[in-house]
Formats: structure tokens, sequence, C-alpha cells
């Protein structure tokens, strides 16, 4: 004898109004709590907020600095004539 899948299911509540959730509408407990929270959804109720992106111009300081230590590492390995076992 095997169990169904849907018999497994430990019953919940609708996250809209509380109510035990119905098999046929799962995880809500019928099409209108289903649709409000669709509604919800297109309305932008369940947005992440957004964290500001970096400005520019740290970006852009970072990059330089990057780029000022990698040329100093280049003229090292030139003046030492590209020997690393020094290191």
């Amino acid at each position: 004898m095997s169990i169904s899948p849907k018999s497994k299911l430990k019953p919940v509540k609708c996250p809209i109004c509380g109510d035990m959730a119905s098999n046929v509408a799962r995880p809500f407990c019928s099409s209108r709590c289903a649709d409000i929270d669709l509604g919800r959804w297109f309305q932008g109720k369940y947005a992440i907020p957004a964290v500001d992106a970096a400005d520019d111009t740290i970006i852009d300081a970072l990059i330089a600095e990057a780029e000022a230590d990698n040329a100093g590492l280049d003229s090292r390995r030139d003046h030492d004539g590209g020997n690393d076992d020094d290191r």
C-alpha cells in the first residue's frame, strides 16, 4: 500500500487570512486569498528593499589604487630582473 504525496502534507494556515489551507489552493485557503496575494505581488508589497549601489567615484578610486599597486609590483619585478627567488 503506497501513500499518496498529498496525504503527507502537513496542515498549514493561509498566509492571508489565517484559516486552514485547502489542498486545492494550497498554501491558501481559497482562490480569493490566492488572488489577494497575487495582487500584493503586482503592487510591489513583497519587494525586497534595495541597497544603494556603491558610488562610481568610490569604485574608480579602488580601481586606480589597485592599478597603482600592480604597477608598483611590475616595476619592482623589472628592477629585480624578474627573479622571484628572493621572496
